[in-house]
């Protein structure tokens, strides 16, 4: 996650999914209960050497999905149309507005390392930042991962760029914790979107020792990116419902369930 992102169509999709997912949107399940959010975001700071996060013509009147968008949830759409065309585009806006429920606990401590950081260094930036992030995230249910990148099961946590992705120990450490997760995913260029997302399912069910794939549902705007939807065993049958709901919805448009 980059601050520069905050507003972006992406952005749209994803806090669309959580005000659902937590149950500040659903009412229609069999358990009406809220479950309790935190957002953890693996926070890197700004880059510039692509455009991404310039993805917000969708807030515009002209663009062409601005009705079908909006219609999913006007109170969303608008609170961001506010944050980006006042340039407040960054983690501390979206916690200090009404976007999510009033009782999420955010953790945005940035993660990055220093060029010249040894290994023994970044092991040690990394260990704080996650137990800040175990710590605060202690009384929440349900808990969204987003890492820049998204999920990885090879790349080293330590090298440069290690901080823009989660690794598994990351989430078999929430998930020791009794919590249903929910987590960002970058998708590549190597294979369909169904492929890797079914290739990444596959993984987390393997090495996180899961009975069955992960939930995935792949947001169809912009870039190409998936949510993978963990659930703990006492919010199962919550988020299922919940998910249905969701594609029956307006944002049915948008999201496919992989």
């Amino acid at each position: 996650m980059q601050n520069r992102y905050v507003g972006d169509i992406g952005d749209f999709g994803k806090y669309g999914l959580l005000r659902f997912l937590s149950g500040m949107r659903s009412s229609q399940t069999t358990d009406d209960h809220r479950l309790r959010l935190s957002v953890v975001w693996y926070l890197h700071p700004d880059e510039s050497h692509n455009s991404d996060g310039k993805h917000v013509g969708y807030l515009n009147a002209s663009s062409a999905y601005q009705e079908t968008l909006r219609e999913c949830d006007p109170e969303l759409y608008d609170a961001l149309r506010k944050l980006v065309h006042n340039d407040a585009r960054g983690v501390t806006e979206v916690r200090h507005s009404s976007i999510l429920p009033d009782d999420t606990a955010y953790y945005e401590r940035s993660l990055s390392y220093s060029r010249s950081a040894s290994r023994s260094t970044r092991q040690a930036i990394r260990n704080r930042w996650l137990r800040g992030a175990l710590e605060n995230a202690s009384n929440a249910e349900l808990i969204f991962v987003d890492p820049d990148n998204g999920i990885s099961v090879t790349a080293d946590p330590l090298r440069k760029n290690g901080p823009k992705f989660v690794y598994i120990s990351d989430l078999q450490q929430f998930m020791e914790r009794n919590k249903s997760l929910i987590v960002y995913h970058h998708l590549g260029r190597r294979g369909t979107a169904t492929e890797q997302i079914i290739k990444v399912s596959e993984c987390l069910q393997d090495q996180l020792q899961l009975e069955e794939r992960p939930w995935a549902l792949r947001f169809r705007r912009g870039s190409a990116r998936a949510y993978f939807v963990i659930p703990n065993e006492p919010h199962r049958v919550t988020l299922v419902e919940r998910i249905s709901h969701l594609l029956d919805s307006s944002w049915g448009a948008h999201f496919d369930l992989v």
